[in-house]
């Protein structure tokens, strides 16, 4: 099987990422036009650096005494390196990503046009690094406390971290990396797995909030599958997998997937709702177990238009008729706490009952009535 190499970058003023084929060996890099891959920028030499492809199918990058250098992965080349899929490359200020992909015999090679401008963005840091994160599983659970309306823990919602040397432990960051690299649904998974496998060992028989990447209902065979497995593997935990309103769209693609869940023994909740649209119609047609509001609806509730507040109320009672428990995140002051409270919701979350921990909390949080 062929395999072909790329360059991955920002093009002129494209916000789209476009790829620059390595097509003929060697391939020399520079501001000189007529070399394979010119680059019409004032900080690139005139012949700037070289790709050379070896017999074995390994790739070597050799500096040609650049003025501005020639970089892999941020550290400054002297001389020539092999070079791996996911390096990142500068050319002086031009930054790239490299890309091997395998070709079989019934795939064109194309050869991109080539002139770039200035990178008008940066490719992420850290992608080399976050690939390796998600070689060596290296990534930790946090626990947040989900309480009823007497302050009870009933819950726990898991929450990914990362635990990579130099990469960021918020999951945040982490997913604008994995989404640049077409990697959010193994990272998804990954934190997932992680966290399920943490609460299994520390309390099998504990209920616990999951969430979903929005792009894993576009794989509904592989997300079932996933369930179908943890459900195997960790049979005891009560769970809820949570899915963003914004995914839910497709009516018969979300009643599959709540039925199937339903025989796993696994509940289903509505995330954010009210973020966006709220999906009313798909709240009636495929009704889940959970609707958890948004914190745009939550925090500052106290202070709020009685507009706001009688819109959150309606939706309570809408879904509460509907026989739907309704949670509240985000609630940070003891204010907020006492309106939703008087408003009925059900369940609630947030940094004023307890901050995400490294283990889950039982008991009584005694949060209501705190100043």
């Amino acid at each position: 099987m062929a395999k072909a190499w790329f360059l991955e970058g920002y093009i002129g003023d494209s916000k789209l990422i476009r790829r620059l084929r390595l097509n003929e060996f060697p391939c020399r890099v520079g501001r000189q036009q007529d070399l394979t891959l010119p680059l019409d920028t004032v900080g690139v030499s005139r012949n700037h650096a070289e790709f050379v492809a070896t017999g074995d199918g390994r790739l070597i990058l050799r500096d040609l005494n650049s003025t501005n250098g020639t970089y892999i992965n941020r550290q400054r080349l002297a001389g020539e390196q092999e070079v791996q899929a996911g390096d990142i490359i500068h050319f002086a200020d031009q930054e790239f990503r490299l890309v091997v992909q395998d070709l079989t015999p019934s795939q064109p090679l194309y050869q991109t046009q080539i002139g770039i401008g200035l990178l008008p963005e940066k490719l992420p840091q850290g992608a080399r690094e976050f690939q390796q994160m998600l070689l060596t599983g290296a990534v930790s659970a946090a626990f947040q406390p989900i309480v009823d309306a007497q302050g009870s823990v009933v819950a726990h919602e898991l929450l990914g971290r990362g635990a990579f040397p130099g990469l960021p432990s918020s999951p945040w960051p982490l997913f604008q990396i994995a989404e640049s690299l077409d990697l959010e649904i193994p990272f998804s998974d990954l934190l997932r797995c992680h966290g399920v496998a943490t609460a299994y060992q520390i309390d099998p028989h504990g209920t616990y909030f999951f969430n979903i990447h929005p792009r894993e209902t576009e794989q509904p065979d592989q997300l079932l599958r996933r369930m179908d497995l943890m459900r195997e593997t960790f049979p005891t935990l009560r769970l809820v997998l949570e899915i963003h309103e914004g995914a839910v769209t497709d009516v018969p693609l979300i009643r599959r997937i709540r039925d199937h869940l339903k025989d796993l023994v696994i509940d289903l909740a509505y995330d954010d709702f009210g973020a966006g649209q709220a999906r009313l119609i798909e709240l009636t047609e495929v009704s889940p177990d959970y609707v958890k509001f948004d914190m745009a609806l939550i925090q500052g509730i106290d202070t709020a238009t009685e507009a706001k507040r009688q819109m959150l109320g309606m939706f309570q009672q809408f879904l509460r008729g509907l026989g739907i428990a309704t949670l509240a995140e985000g609630v940070e002051t003891a204010a907020e706490a006492e309106v939703l409270r008087d408003l009925g919701i059900d369940l609630y979350q947030g940094y004023y009952f307890a901050r995400p921990g490294d283990l889950p909390v039982t008991g009584h949080l005694g949060a209501w009535g705190k100043t």
